[in-house]
């Protein structure tokens, strides 16, 4: 309208006939007075949309700060002008340059009504809605009276209408026990808990709020108290099960009856006993038995490609060929093996005739001898032990007989010597909406031991997860709940490498001479990343396999936030955590919410603002305008 018009008004001065000369005369203030009206609402129509666009800003970032208590009052009169006063001054800073924002009127309500939802079940919807208006000082259209011209806009936001479940997986190895980092974790920690668990109480969703810890160093404790689940390898069954453990070196009761049976990739036995009707399968919980000993639970590393997946077999009920078969689950390989580190040889010496005899094969320095090695009388079964070799030690690290009725040495009940060792983490604390009980798990936290990141990041996945081994995450497919996973760590990677035939101390797993780790993922599959060099050949393979992970748990639906702390420079583990977060896609292939995001630098001063950042993405905030 506004070109037609100026066209008119052109072509009026240019006319030189009389009669259209008074037409135009006549018509010259209402038009004169709609140009002014065109200019004028061109300009309201700019700035109208720029306030729109800061009022929604203002409006989100409102009711976050409600949401984590900071307009808290004695009286909601104060705490409305609280409100009041911050939202405008959000607003104002996001309409920097536009004429008479200052003047603007911003006013914050918050508001709780009863609505049904599409079954007709009534809720509490909780909002806060921002209104600002202005009256705009007009320029060519004072010239026709209008002097002033209102404009009025209104953001709404609804709060709590999503779900959250935020699983805290945080680096427990030895080095976070330096310069406080630990200390500075549990800190920031507790205020993400009761960032989160604020927001939530405004929600109109029951348990919107439910958090996880796991934390990790060398291995994952999943807590002693779940070693009869049916999701534990309770029978013996999987391939890694009887690693170190020889059964055909077994001293067999009197009476009783041993059974062994090869099953190709490994051997499984069991045992019925003199007037039994019944087999028992022979387990790493009978070495545990036998030495009197408690399981502290700590768990192995799966076989591939479990270990970056969550995959579940349960027992109850079948046979080995009907779980082996995958019929009624993912397979043997899918059970959760207990971690037993086996009583290593004695340093130098070996034995042979009921004497203890120095050996020029057997000079390896072992370092988790818990058991007398040397037997207390001789037997035709173990005559091949005079054939001394280079192994020979290492041969006899899988023998059973070391572990019944035997010396046990004293204080092997912690995780640096006996059977638990490289068991260091505190158990992980399962999906709770108990505030205090996650806050608690977050204190006890100790720092010792090397770092497996990948194991943390697989537990904390299984935390959420809604199938065993904890069922306590809502389905993948509720669309009004959302996954997160928090990963904190300051290192990198470690596995130990040791020159004795094992290859490497034992931890999570195994010991390196088994090859567990080599499987599954080569150099081709990730050359960013498994640069299949030494000194960092473990290293670089275990994080391929933990970037599988994240991938897997991202295509499940989880969103990764990764926080290097106090990480220094050209650490691989930076370069991993970039590759590991981000957002996790819905059953429908959509990205949710929040991206998920990489926090590459962080010191002590900065990993409050890191958390501070996690916080607002996951907050469960929604525009209704």
């Amino acid at each position: 309208m506004h070109s037609s018009i100026v066209g008119l008004i052109c072509r009026f001065f240019k006319d030189r006939r009389g009669n259209y000369g008074i037409m135009m005369g006549l018509l010259m203030f209402p038009l004169i007075g709609a140009t002014a009206l065109a200019v004028d609402y061109s300009n309201i129509s700019r700035q109208r949309n720029a306030m729109q666009t800061a009022l929604d800003a203002a409006a989100l970032a409102t009711s976050k700060e409600y949401a984590a208590g900071s307009f808290a009052s004695s009286s909601q009169s104060e705490e409305l002008a609280k409100m009041n006063a911050y939202a405008k001054d959000f607003f104002l800073a996001n309409m920097s340059g536009y004429a008479n924002a200052a003047d603007t009127k911003i006013e914050a309500n918050f508001k709780a009504e009863t609505k049904k939802d599409v079954n007709g079940i009534a809720f509490d919807e909780k909002s806060i809605s921002l209104t600002a208006d202005l009256d705009y000082d007009t320029y060519l259209a004072k010239a026709i009276g209008k002097d002033v011209i209102p404009i009025g806009v209104l953001s709404e936001v609804a709060m709590g209408n999503l779900t959250i479940e935020i699983g805290l997986v945080i680096d427990n190895s030895g080095s976070m026990g330096s310069k406080s980092k630990l200390v500075n974790a549990k800190s920031t920690s507790k205020k993400l808990v009761d960032t989160m668990f604020a927001a939530g109480a405004i929600s109109n969703k029951a348990n919107p709020v439910s958090f996880s810890l796991v934390p990790f160093a060398a291995s994952v404790n999943i807590g002693a108290s779940n070693a009869s689940k049916d999701w534990m390898d309770i029978n013996g069954w999987a391939t890694i099960h009887n690693e170190n453990l020889d059964w055909s070196t077994y001293d067999i009761p009197h009476g009783a009856t041993l059974d062994i049976q090869d099953k190709g990739t490994h051997k499984i036995a069991r045992e019925k006993l003199r007037n039994s009707s019944t087999w028992h399968w022979k387990t790493r919980w009978d070495i545990y038995d036998m030495i009197d000993v408690d399981w502290d639970g700590c768990v192995e590393m799966r076989p591939w490609p479990h270990n970056t997946e969550d995959t579940v077999q349960q027992v109850s009920g079948l046979t080995y060929d009907q779980a082996a078969g995958k019929s009624y689950g993912d397979g043997v390989d899918a059970l959760f093996v207990p971690m037993f580190a086996p009583s290593e040889p004695t340093y130098y010496y070996t034995y042979k005739k009921r004497n203890r005899i120095k050996t020029s094969y057997d000079y390896y320095n072992y370092g988790n001898d818990y058991t007398d090695d040397f037997r207390k009388s001789d037997n035709v079964q173990f005559a091949a032990a005079n054939n001394e070799h280079g192994n020979y030690q290492n041969v006899r690290q899988d023998w059973i007989w070391r572990y019944q009725n035997s010396y046990v040495s004293s204080g092997i009940s912690g995780s640096g010597f006996g059977p638990n060792y490289s068991c260091t983490s505190k158990p992980l604390t399962e999906l709770t909406t108990d505030k205090n009980k996650i806050k608690n798990s977050i204190n006890n936290m100790i720092a010792s031991g090397n770092t497996n990141v990948q194991a943390g990041i697989a537990w904390g996945w299984r935390t959420l997860s809604p199938q065993e081994p904890f069922t306590g995450g809502r389905s993948y497919d509720d669309v009004d709940n959302r996954k997160y996973l928090i990963v904190l760590t300051d290192g990198n990677n470690t596995y130990s490498g040791s020159s004795t035939p094992n290859d490497s101390t034992y931890a999570a797993w195994g010991y390196a001479k088994t090859g567990r780790i080599e499987e599954g993922l080569s150099h081709s599959d990730r050359p960013d990343l498994y640069k299949y060099s030494t000194p960092y050949y473990y290293e670089d393979k275990m994080n391929v396999h933990t970037l599988q992970t994240c991938e897997n748990a991202k295509k499940a639906g989880i969103t990764i936030f990764a926080i290097a702390f106090d990480v220094s420079n050209g650490s691989s583990v930076k370069q991993l955590l970039d590759a590991c977060s981000g957002s996790g896609l819905t059953s429908g292939g959509q990205k949710i919410v929040s991206s998920g995001s990489f926090y590459y630098d962080v010191n002590s001063n900065g990993l409050d603002d890191a958390m501070a950042s996690i916080a607002s993405q996951i907050s469960d905030l929604r525009l209704k305008r």
